[in-house]
């Protein structure tokens, strides 16, 4: 039968159809493909073709999972990534990611080498280094710091690290680090490159408030943390810090007293803070060049309020977004704020679980014996409440005595949504 101008047209076309369009993409880009898969399925494509045999050798992510994948228990897992290490080439990283989820009942085993792959990755010049171990049990690192001049962003979650670890004087080019679920036993936090340090539902448990030194940092988030609350050293390049306070915060008195200086010696918190801040200021130096502060905290937390006496300064605050425990103690968190910020635009109070009775002692106790006037720059007061009682009449009253018009300030009753902060909606 005769072949027909069509017949061969598909016959033409057929071998075009068929051909390996991806296989024909440079190296460089293949490698890149291959950089955004998990290392078991990078390793997998050996078995495409000859071309594919030795690409994964190359690529320049490490992403080593136990989600999804099937190694049977700890050991399996441990000796595929032993195996992966030993024979990849060393080239540069620009990604490693280390998640263990599943430890197979066996965290001995699953935490048995993720030091040693972290630091392999660190010395094949990885940028950013992630590690993330949801056990019961927190894994543990060692004391010793990490030296890379490449390391740009950090983040650990569900690990433990003490001693020097946090030293990161010998990363110059660490910007980000993230700290996620982890006790934090070194006394300090050193980075003087660091311009973003999140630190999230963390246990600080040193002998001794940690210390945070990092000059060069535009952006803090200390948020739900557990222990003594870390000292802050000046950070003049500050633009926001946001700070949330708990119940599992250690600075709270025992008898009720606002400012930690109950006396009592049988009082954990008012003791340890006489003991070691008698000539530190915790918090309001190191926050005290920030243009943008959210400061929340539970009333009977005297952490914020006992950094008064230092009458520090905050010249280049211009929005300020504070809690229920600015109005205890006779609103002495919102007068000093509004006294020590000269620039301030932006107020907003967040008022959700103050117990009335624990702010005003008597009828004009909110009437400082010097007047003040409010900053000439404040032009905007956001009061969110659940409903305007005499705890919010006082506050507007304070304001209007000192230079804010009633026009300024914008009530919001029947509020509810502090489940997020403007920190965290961005």
């Amino acid at each position: 039968m005769a072949e027909t101008s069509e017949d061969a047209g598909i016959k033409k076309t057929s071998p075009a159809g068929s051909q390996d369009h991806i296989g024909a993409l440079p190296d460089a880009l293949l490698q890149q493909i291959l950089s955004s898969l998990p290392s078991r399925d990078a390793v997998r494509t050996c078995v495409l073709a000859t071309r594919w045999r030795t690409l994964w050798k190359s690529v320049p992510s490490l992403r080593i999972s136990t989600a999804g994948e099937r190694y049977g228990n700890a050991h399996e897992l441990n000796k595929f990534v032993n195996h992966l290490l030993l024979l990849r080439d060393r080239t540069p990283l620009l990604e490693c990611e280390i998640n263990s989820h599943d430890s197979y009942n066996d965290a001995d085993e699953a935490f048995r080498y993720i030091e040693l792959w972290l630091r392999y990755a660190v010395s094949c010049q990885a940028r950013v280094l992630r590690v993330d171990v949801s056990q019961d049990t927190r894994l543990c690192l060692s004391d010793v710091p990490l030296l890379s001049e490449c390391l740009m962003r950090l983040e650990l979650s569900f690990v433990e690290v003490e001693g020097h670890f946090l030293d990161f004087s010998s990363c110059p080019a660490l910007k980000v680090l993230k700290l996620k679920h982890c006790a934090i036993k070194a006394e300090r936090i050193l980075s003087p490159s660091l311009s973003k340090l999140i630190i999230y539902d963390a246990i600080f448990c040193s002998n001794g408030r940690t210390r945070i030194s990092a000059p060069s940092l535009v952006t803090l988030q200390l948020d739900e943390f557990a222990g003594y609350t870390p000292l802050l050293e000046p950070m003049q390049a500050l633009v926001r810090a946001f700070l949330r306070f708990e119940e599992n915060c250690d600075d709270y008195c025992a008898n009720d007293n606002y400012f930690g200086d109950c006396g009592s010696e049988s009082c954990d918190g008012c003791s340890y803070s006489k003991f070691y801040d008698k000539d530190d200021c915790v918090l309001l130096k190191g926050l005290s060049g920030t243009m943008n502060l959210e400061l929340i905290s539970q009333s009977d937390l005297f952490i914020g309020r006992m950094d008064f006496k230092w009458r520090v300064m905050f010249i280049q605050l211009k929005t300020l977004l504070l809690s229920d425990w600015c109005v205890a103690a006779d609103f002495s968190g919102l007068i000093y704020f509004v006294q020590h910020s000269p620039i301030l635009e932006r107020l907003t109070l967040q008022l959700e679980c103050y117990e009335e009775e624990c702010t005003i002692k008597k009828e004009d106790s909110y009437n400082p014996r010097s007047r003040f006037l409010v900053s000439q720059h404040l032009k905007v007061v956001e009061i969110n409440c659940r409903q305007e009682d005499e705890t919010i009449h006082h506050i507007v009253k304070i304001l209007g005595t000192h230079g804010v018009p009633p026009e300024c300030i914008n009530i919001k009753s029947n509020f509810r949504g502090l489940e997020r902060f403007s920190f965290e909606q961005k």
